[in-house]
């Protein structure tokens, strides 16, 4: 049976067909514009989100009769939907910071934090922050979007969701999916409702845990859709994040430093979060990555709108990229602390110490990327303080496979004899492998 892969990230929309471990056909979609000052309650995004899936579905499987599907999702996102299916709200994204707007004087992370919940936040395996749907649920009920409301709403994760409009179906929510909300146990691997009521959703249905497939027809195509998974562990499954004594730095969008462990250890220097079987990741994730690289992206396109140049974004990079080849040893530096991260306390970013002539787009760009590499190398610390008990480094994302000062910079940081790879269709074989582990458990 022809494995249908699909990605649904933050910028694109990705699908391939894969058999025998081969992609035969993939195709790739601008994701749907990501909901703006809209009322919250208008689901623009989703609306045009789910005929975007359903046709990449069917343009994928071609001829074939029945496909199995494995979808994965960018984690830390909800949204709110009604009883027969229609959005309720759109999708809330974990860009979208809204629980982090004051209402009479505090945050909904406030609220969250004043309450007696340390010990149940401490066991969702992450901390409390503005993008996790647990403070963003709190928040649109302090605003009064879910007074009154009937019948019952029902909360989805992205993939969920996109199953849900698909099928017409309730499907099963993956413990990777469900952990990414900020509302699950990882001690007794169920909801937690206590969580559920501090935020706002004791009205509100959550869905079964779990990893039973759903089948369903979309026109004459048989789909035996399995639940859908987080983009990371996915990513991580395929770039062959195996064992104990390999570390992954998987750079995209966001960027995460991480570590397969077989015992979970609670800390407030990293976060823990469900894999495959019986193990889990140790890992910092919200290091800044791609979001971070997009903040120079677009003051680039700035200055070049003015000079009513259009040039590609792929030119842009190359440029970038020659340009920071050629860079000089300078004490240029720069804090991408655009948002709020894992690398430090600030939400602004800065260049400092300029001196006369050392501002150039190859001493910026060598100076992002550094920084970018240190970042990532105090993370790896957290995760594994020990560098002996390393013998090889995945590099996995868009921004690894396309910056070689940063890989050269975090592996000048390990032993000389440490393996390294650079993963390449991650999410899509990681994706493949777990419809093949799971179609062979049943």
């Amino acid at each position: 049976m022809n494995t249908i892969t699909i990605d649904c990230g933050a910028s694109f929309l990705k699908g391939a067909r894969i058999q025998n471990g081969k992609i035969e056909k993939r195709m790739q979609l601008r994701a749907p514009r990501v909901h703006g000052e809209e009322d919250i309650r208008n689901p623009v995004q989703v609306r045009a989100l789910v005929p975007l899936v359903s046709q990449m579905i069917l343009d994928l499987a071609g001829s074939e009769a029945e496909v199995r599907l494995c979808i994965s999702n960018e984690m830390h996102g909800f949204l709110l939907a009604c009883e027969d299916g229609k959005p309720y709200t759109d999708y809330i994204s974990w860009q979208k910071e809204y629980s982090a707007k004051e209402i009479e004087g505090y945050t909904s992370v406030d609220e969250l934090r004043r309450r007696d919940l340390a010990g149940d936040i401490r066991y969702t395996g992450m901390p409390l922050r503005a993008g996790l749907p647990s403070s963003n649920l709190l928040y649109l009920q302090r605003i009064g979007c879910l007074d009154n409301v009937h019948p019952q709403l029902h909360f989805y994760t992205l993939g969920d969701y996109i199953l849900r409009a698909v099928s017409g179906k309730e499907p099963i929510c993956h413990p990777t999916n469900a952990a990414a909300t900020g509302l699950y146990d990882l001690r007794s691997h169920i909801w937690n409702h206590r969580l559920i009521k501090a935020a706002g959703g004791a009205g509100i249905r959550f869905p079964q845990i779990g990893e039973r497939q759903i089948t369903f027809f979309l026109g004459s195509l048989k789909v035996n859709a399995l639940p859908a998974i987080g983009d990371q562990q996915a990513a991580l499954l395929g770039a062959g994040l195996t064992d104990e004594r390999t570390i992954s730095f998987n750079l995209g969008t966001g960027a995460q430093v991480s570590k397969m462990v077989s015992e979970v250890v609670f800390s407030d220097q990293y976060q823990i979060r469900p894999y495959f079987g019986e193990a889990y990741l140790k890992t910092i994730p919200y290091l800044p990555s791609g979001r971070a690289l997009n903040v120079y992206i677009r003051f680039l396109r700035d200055i070049l709108c003015r000079f009513q140049a259009d040039v590609p974004e792929e030119d842009i990079w190359r440029i970038l990229l020659e340009a920071e080849q050629q860079a000089e040893e300078t004490g240029l530096s720069c804090d991408l602390s655009f948002y709020e991260n894992a690398a430090t306390d600030f939400r602004q970013g800065s260049i400092s110490h300029i001196e006369e002539y050392s501002l150039t787009l190859g001493n910026l760009m060598r100076a992002v990327f550094c920084q970018m590499g240190e970042n990532f190398i105090q993370a790896a610390d957290i995760v594994e303080e020990d560098i002996s008990m390393i013998d090889r480094v995945i590099f996995s994302g868009g921004v690894a496979r396309k910056i070689a000062r940063v890989r050269d910079y975090i592996l000048d940081h390990y032993k000389s004899g440490v393996r390294t790879q650079t993963a390449l269709d991650e999410t899509f074989t990681g994706l493949y492998i777990y419809g093949q582990r799971e179609g062979e458990s049943r």
